[in-house]
């Protein structure tokens, strides 16, 4: 499978998971000096008012991985290592990754809840995403895989309290394409990467439902938690999230 191969695969594999519209753009890049490709798509945000929720997909075809789609694995170890070379090679295996994000509108944040608030819905968030990820995966072991913790972004008052602005949590998951043997036999042994691209995508879309439920569920929480000590902002202005959301830089909601 090479390089345009993967990416028309997943790529419509993202469309039949209904994560990908016809309006999201992805981004191809070659570098220039490793001629590494890189394949980026930021999907359109979900508005959760005040929040937008979205998230990140990647992938990245190294010049490895471009060698072994051109030529089979025989052929590569002896131009590699000689006719010498051993018989047997390491799987093909690329990594996509998914980093979800929501974040308040340009220059707006909010108070960091109360622990007794934070802490629940950070565990809630992670088992949402966890299950959605997790689910209809292979027995465990045959698939590397990989959840960051939660990141988030703000700013700190002259007081030393914290306001939040965005958050983010990174993933990523290792899919295996098939290996090009000269050997009929070991050939018709390569499993078809199609039912794991499928099942990556479907994982991916449960994953983006669930984070953006969980942002959906921390502004109730925040909305209806007990009042806490809130930061006061530099031009002073604090208050409840409005149900627009169109509040400008430097406010806090």
């Amino acid at each position: 499978m090479r390089y345009d191969e993967f990416r028309d695969r997943w790529q419509a594999a993202l469309r039949t998971a209904r994560l990908l519209s016809a309006l999201d753009r992805p981004d191809e890049t070659i570098n220039l000096t490793t001629t590494t490709r890189k394949w980026r798509v930021h999907l359109l945000p979900r508005a959760v008012a005040p929040f937008h929720a979205g998230a990140t997909i990647t992938f990245h075809w190294d010049p490895f991985d471009a060698a072994r789609s051109y030529t089979c694995e025989e052929d590569l170890q002896t131009e590699l290592f000689g006719r010498r070379a051993g018989r047997s090679t390491q799987p093909r295996l690329v990594r996509v990754d998914i980093a979800f994000s929501a974040a308040l509108p340009y220059g707006s944040t909010t108070p960091i809840p109360a622990p007794d608030v934070w802490l629940p819905w950070v565990a809630s968030m992670e088992e949402k995403v966890d299950d959605a990820l997790t689910a209809q995966r292979r027995r465990k072991g045959t698939i590397d895989a990989w959840r960051g913790d939660l990141e988030i972004e703000g700013r700190t008052s002259p007081d030393g309290a914290f306001s939040l602005h965005g958050m983010r949590v990174p993933a990523f998951e290792m899919i295996v394409v098939p290996r090009i043997w000269d050997d009929p036999k070991r050939r018709a042994r390569e499993g078809s990467a199609e039912v794991r691209i499928d099942g990556l995508a479907k994982r991916f879309c449960g994953a983006v439902d669930g984070w953006t439920a969980s942002v959906g569920e921390l502004v109730r929480w925040l909305r209806y938690a007990p009042g806490s000590r809130r930061p006061s902002s530099r031009r002073g202005r604090r208050g409840p999230f409005p149900d627009d959301g169109d509040a400008g830089p430097e406010t806090t909601h």
